[in-house]
């Protein structure tokens, strides 16, 4: 009998257990929630959408500006005679380079040798557009990802540079492909994902494969995983990287998409990495989020106590031995990281101030600074193990992105002449940058954009946005001359730097993640009052954008202070963030946000999911929802949900319309900025 009821009393307890587990992982406002069903019927939920997409592009073409908003965005974006260069990469007297141009507005795949000769390699077919490229050692191949426009999910193709032929070889359903060419050139190793495909952008297992040039893909051997690998959670991981020299192999593991820290394993790459042992020498507990691999010494770049970087060197022929220190600095992100063949180029933020310095590998402790222009930035830094010459890109929030090239040993910059640029449009606008006291009194960057001479009579049109997530910087990477639509209307652009990125360091991303994201709305919507306060703007005029997880900041203060702003626009928005785990993405964000299925962390989630936060009776501004349909990281539910609960709750008022944008071709990345334009202008009583 005894035993009986203790049986009894442990069913009662495991059974209530799994129901307050049920509670938590459920959503315990799910039986309440009147529009789950856009949760799991797609289909219905997306005939929904396209019908609010519709009416929304009828209420826009009506607008009488449309038209010139239109004319004058394509004027801004067009190429011209100009052409648009990335990603440039040197391999021997060949340069690889991936370009855009008036006719052929989309990345096609080019090769320039020492002459100067320019040969087209890849023009690829309509709705594709080329991923990423990697060049064999000796030049001779190029491996290149590919995929239909708007998805995630890549093949890699093998074409040869001389003769434009391509090989055989095709590898399918790459989410990313981190590959790297094998010393003889006749192989390659890539991430691959096992399960994936179009409609899952995460399953299965990660592991590196190593494919073989003219086999079966299917004979691919898994040198990196689960099977080499003991206790490797091979379905967990988001990100592998595979770095090499000529005795070492590294490989570098991330445990989600806000994974900061990796994972570092050796072996050794004397012949091959078949049958290898992997030792792991670097636990993600210790900080390291960046590394080189040079000869016998890895460079590590990992987090220190004052929220800013160390650098220091490891020899890999003592791994047990001390790492060796080279460069500190405190409060302040690194953000680029790149070595070429005699040197490393460093540049990162310290305590507000920018840098960009060389440290040469001969000489660690001759630290040389590279002189930039004022208010510059370097965005991209282009090197080669076997150039000792580099290039970087050079810009700022008003100047076009240069390409430059630096001679080490005359120490000269001169201009590569890759490609020109105009830097008269931006001539009569200046940036300035604002440090808001926010609610626990840390002071928060707010970057301005304006014409010169601006007046400060509370009535400009200002146009705020703010990121702040997985500790990314918001910095200017992105020269986008289609904002002159809104500065010449006399309007404002600002941007706020709020914590949860990583303008000042590791901590600011710290301080606006987890149990702490709502530090960054706390941050931009004093960075609102800021600009209302001080004359920029006034409420009439001040509008806000944000995509992505910068969606959870714009719809909890647009939730929570809707009187401060005019209209709002969302893109690609997660604003259901207490349904976290039902989202593709879900699983891998738990560290970055919490997770549903803790209590507390599911609390936290609560107070920042916007869709939660919108209340009966509140007067609530319009706002404007754009939505990839073929979104593969967050489901477009969650725009659905949040457009028909606003709109439930403003649908008394013709003049706080909630308008959708949806793409049924699109991904997550959608760009909808002209009607986003249009809307803005239309809110804030902006004539053409």
């Amino acid at each position: 009998m005894f035993l009986f009821k203790k049986y009894f009393y442990i069913i009662i307890i495991f059974l209530s257990l799994m129901n307050c587990i049920s509670c938590v992982s459920k959503n315990s406002y799910s039986s309440i929630d009147s529009y789950a069903w856009m949760e799991t019927d797609q289909a219905r939920t997306n005939k929904w959408l396209l019908t609010k997409s519709h009416e929304t592009q009828k209420i826009l073409n009506a607008l009488p500006w449309k038209a010139s908003v239109v004319k004058r965005f394509n004027t801004l974006t067009a190429y011209d005679s100009q052409s648009f260069v990335r990603n440039i990469q040197r391999v021997g007297d060949n340069c690889f380079y991936l370009k855009e141009t008036a006719n052929y507005p989309y990345n096609r795949l080019f090769v320039k040798d020492r002459f100067g000769k320019e040969k087209l390699l890849v023009d690829p077919p309509v709705g594709y557009g080329i991923y990423n490229f990697y060049p064999s050692n000796d030049g001779k191949y190029v491996a290149y990802a590919i995929s239909e426009n708007g998805s995630e999910v890549s093949a890699i193709n093998v074409i040869n540079v001389k003769n434009r032929s391509h090989l055989s070889d095709s590898i399918l359903g790459i989410t990313e492909p981190n590959l790297v060419w094998t010393k003889d050139n006749s192989s390659f190793f890539y991430h691959r994902n096992d399960f994936a495909d179009s409609d899952n952008r995460k399953s299965g297992t990660e592991e590196i494969y190593l494919h073989r040039l003219g086999t079966n893909i299917e004979k691919d051997l898994a040198i990196f995983g689960k099977v080499n690998i003991e206790n490797y959670q091979a379905n967990t991981d988001q990100y592998i990287d595979l770095s090499m020299s000529a005795n070492w192999a590294i490989a570098s593991v991330e445990s989600s998409i806000s994974g900061d820290t990796i994972d570092l394993y050796l072996t050794d790459y004397t012949s091959n990495l078949e049958n290898k042992h992997w030792k792991k020498i670097i636990d993600r507990k210790q900080n390291v989020t960046n590394f080189l691999l040079r000869d016998n010494w890895l460079y590590l770049a990992k987090y220190n106590n004052f929220s800013g970087y160390t650098l220091s060197r490891l020899d890999l022929n003592h791994i047990h031995s001390r790492e060796e220190k080279i460069i500190e600095w405190k409060k302040g992100q690194l953000t680029r990281f790149a070595a070429s063949k005699d040197a490393i180029y460093l540049t990162y933020y310290e305590s507000g101030k920018y840098k960009f310095v060389t440290i040469p590998f001969s000489d660690l402790h001759n630290i040389k600074p590279i002189p930039i222009s004022d208010d510059n930035k370097v965005t991209a830094i282009f090197s080669s193990s076997d150039h000792k010459e580099i290039l970087f890109t050079q810009q700022n929030w008003n100047m076009p992105p240069k390409i430059w090239q630096y001679d080490p040993d005359s120490q000269l910059i001169e201009d590569s002449k890759i490609i020109k640029t105009n830097a008269s449009l931006f001539a009569d606008y200046e940036s300035e940058q604002k440090w808001i006291k926010s609610n626990d009194g840390e002071l928060i960057p707010l970057t301005l954009i304006h014409r010169k001479g601006i007046k400060l009579d509370g009535n400009n049109p200002t146009w705020l946005t703010a990121y702040g997530a997985y500790g990314e910087s918001e910095y200017p990477n992105n020269y986008d001359t289609a904002r002159l639509i809104w500065l010449e209307k006399g309007g404002i652009i600002a941007i706020a730097h709020v914590r949860g990125g990583g303008e000042l360091g590791p901590k600011w991303h710290h301080d606006g993640k987890g149990k702490n994201k709502i530090n960054s709305v706390n941050d931009f919507i004093k960075c609102a009052k800021y600009l209302i306060d001080h004359r920029y703007t006034n409420s009439s005029k001040l509008v806000i954008s944000g995509a992505s997880a910068g969606g959870i900041v714009i719809g909890v203060a647009l939730a929570t202070h809707p009187e401060l702003f005019a209209a709002a626009s969302i893109t690609s928005g997660m604003l259901n963030m207490s349904r976290l785990d039902q989202i593709p993405i879900g699983n891998a964000n738990f560290l970055e946000f919490g997770s549903p299925f803790n209590k507390q962390e599911f609390n936290n989630l609560q107070t920042i999911d916007a869709y939660l936060n919108l209340r009966e009776d509140v007067n609530y501004p319009p706002v404007m929802i754009s939505v990839g349909l073929k979104d593969e990281r967050v489901f477009p539910w969650q725009s659905a949900k949040f457009s028909a609960r606003l709109n439930e709750i403003n649908r008394t008022s013709l003049d706080k319309q909630v308008l959708v944008i949806a793409n049924e071709d699109a991904g997550h990345f959608v760009n909808n900025f002209v009607n986003m334009m249009v809307f803005f202008m239309w809110k804030t009583n902006i004539t053409d």
